[in-house]
């Protein structure tokens, strides 16, 4: 019987694509998530920014996080990779978490 592997992650990443919305102070950028977890989120932004502020990033079903920039990712020069940390979740917290979860195996 194969034994279990721990997972690397506190808490692992999903891979999800859905298309999103980001914005903070006074834009908003059109935007789709790589992936997810109940920590944070990466989000492909379809334009390069320099985001350091706290952002909101709403999602279908409802779903609206505060997130705090970690790190920031060039892309081919057109679109930006940010990953986020979340800060707090506004609404659709039930959602999230179904989103999020990972199979253990």
């Amino acid at each position: 019987m194969p034994e279990e592997q721990p997972l690397k992650r506190w808490f692992p990443r999903r891979r999800v694509s859905l298309p999103c919305w980001v914005s903070w102070r006074d834009r908003q950028v059109h935007g789709r998530t790589v992936d997810v977890s109940y920590a944070g989120v990466g989000v492909l932004l379809s334009e390069p920014v320099e985001v350091n502020v706290e952002t909101k990033i709403q999602l279908p079903e409802g779903i609206s996080l505060q997130v705090r920039p970690v790190y920031l990712q060039r892309e081919n020069g057109e679109l930006c990779l940010v990953g986020n940390k979340i800060e707090f979740i506004e609404q659709g917290e039930q959602q999230w978490v179904n989103l999020c979860y990972v199979p253990r195996w």
